[in-house]
């Protein structure tokens, strides 16, 4: 991949587990609903959890957003449902969460609070356009790919993962 993207090791910020995630945003409704109702598709999670034994590969996520929004507390809680189906020692997952919008920006201006947001949303190599921003990195930190905002190469994101996974294979 190209040098312009970010690896695993340009993560400065601290970050925050599954767990913590839930402590803290957890108790949003659409948050627990989301994850509650939210069914991957089996024969999906089925070839990732495959091609991850099989291969000997594994995969670590970064999910760069936000409490207060909206396509966060809808796309975070599915890639943790997600997670959580796949063998735990082949993928890690972490939230960066903290990005706030720079309200008095103007153009040409980065969209996000260089004082209040991580540092990770000034970075060129995150290239933090909207939130979500989800990355995928193969075991030795390497960028994969990303997804921004919602999927939309394919329509769901296992079905991403699964695709960054046969790229790299």
């Amino acid at each position: 991949m190209s040098s312009e993207n970010p690896t695993w090791y340009d993560i400065k910020s601290e970050t925050m587990t599954r767990d913590e995630y839930f402590v803290k945003f957890g108790d949003k409704p659409e948050i627990k609903s989301t994850f509650e109702s939210y069914s991957p598709k089996t024969d999906v999670i089925k070839e990732i959890h495959d091609l991850l034994l099989d291969q000997n590969q594994s995969i670590k996520i970064l999910a760069l957003g936000a409490g207060w929004c909206k396509d966060c507390t809808t796309n975070v809680p599915k890639l943790v449902k997600i997670v959580d189906n796949l063998p735990n020692e082949r993928v890690e997952l972490r939230m960066l969460y903290g990005v706030k919008v720079n309200p008095y920006r103007k153009p040409g201006e980065p969209i996000w609070s260089k004082h209040h947001s991580p540092p990770e949303t000034q970075d060129p190599k995150f290239a933090v356009t909207k939130i979500p921003m989800i990355y995928f990195f193969d075991k030795s930190g390497e960028f994969l790919g990303k997804i921004v905002e919602n999927p939309k190469r394919f329509s769901t994101i296992e079905e991403c993962i699964l695709a960054f996974l046969r790229e790299k294979s």
